[in-house]
């Protein structure tokens, strides 16, 4: 059994119905946004149109990458941005799902119309066998995603210590407990710490990861996608180093029981949070980025940046090489 792959769940979630697309694209040209992006070709495997995402096991094959090599990934991208002139940037940006979360585990047992239709209303459920599900609100990974993101943890510091792979400078997080758990494991000893007390960080120093609203999972109705207040969440996360974006409320005041989030308004939001990264003058020299969120989330961020559409099952990561063009 493959630790980290699609499932038949994962690959009809990832899939986004034209109608979104047109709304999407009309709702971001009716807006005043600084940056358009798209993604550029021949960074990663993963946005040639020929690479199967069903099959494909980016994790054997250098995260996808295209390039001959991390070094020669990195110049290029360096030479990019110093020849681009004021109103163009590039970014690489490692986009994490969290590993497998309760609400997941449903999901592969009642499958994907039950669940929608039903059980993603409700906070738990019992099985025929007794064992009681918490799914909601906010779920916990379960052992099956801590092990995942361990697994991812192993992956990046063998890719970074035998084959030069990158490590990001700055670092964005969902408000969702699954993960940040996925980021606190997968990043453990990379570019956090707990209590940052580590030495042996490979970035030199712990960082601070930010948590956004932005990056949050698709908003309302799924009770699972019902955030902690800030308090719960500095409760669970202590000591790992993260910090919260100006005007993070401490109750969520974004869910709502009785709408869903349609992909269109997701990946305005999903724009959004780029908009943030290219335009504060504080990242402008940070030329790779982590963050981890969503399977609904990273699809937006997809539909954004104009990737083509890609499933990434639960803790895997897709990396895009992002450029940015200043609109008039």
């Amino acid at each position: 059994m493959t630790l980290i792959a699609p499932n038949a769940c994962d690959k009809l979630d990832s899939l986004v119905p034209q109608q979104q697309l047109e709304e999407y694209a009309s709702k971001r040209d009716a807006l005043p946004l600084q940056w358009s992006f798209s993604v550029v070709p021949g960074f990663f495997k993963q946005s040639a149109i020929d690479t199967d995402d069903g099959s494909y096991d980016a994790l054997k094959d250098h995260f996808g990458l295209a390039k001959e090599s991390w070094n020669g990934l990195i110049e290029e991208l360096r030479s990019l941005n110093e020849s681009a002139d004021d109103n163009t940037q590039y970014k690489l940006v490692f986009c994490a799902r969290h590993g497998q979360g309760h609400h997941n585990k449903a999901v592969e047992i009642f499958g994907l119309d039950a669940w929608n239709d039903h059980y993603s209303h409700l906070g738990s459920a019992t099985l025929p066998n007794g064992e009681t599900i918490v799914f909601g609100p906010d779920p916990f990974l379960t052992s099956l995603g801590e092990q995942q993101a361990q697994f991812m943890n192993d992956a990046f510091k063998r890719e970074i210590s035998e084959f030069g792979c990158p490590l990001p400078s700055k670092l964005f997080c969902s408000p969702f407990t699954r993960s940040a758990q996925t980021f606190s494991i997968t990043m453990n000893g990379i570019t956090i710490s707990k209590d940052g007390t580590d030495a042996k960080v490979l970035a030199g120093k712990p960082l601070s990861p930010l948590v956004t609203e932005n990056l949050r999972e698709t908003i309302g109705s799924h009770l699972c996608d019902k955030r902690s207040t800030k308090s719960i969440f500095q409760k669970r996360l202590s000591g790992w180093g993260f910090q919260f974006e100006d005007g993070f409320s401490e109750e969520d005041v974004l869910y709502r029981d009785d709408w869903r989030e349609p992909i269109s308004d997701q990946a305005i939001r999903a724009n959004k949070f780029l908009q943030f990264l290219f335009s504060t003058e504080e990242y402008k020299d940070d030329q790779i980025v982590y963050n981890a969120s969503h399977a609904g989330e990273i699809k937006a961020l997809l539909i954004a940046t104009g990737h083509r559409q890609y499933t990434v099952p639960t803790a895997g990561m897709i990396p895009l090489l992002v450029k940015a063009t200043r609109n008039d």
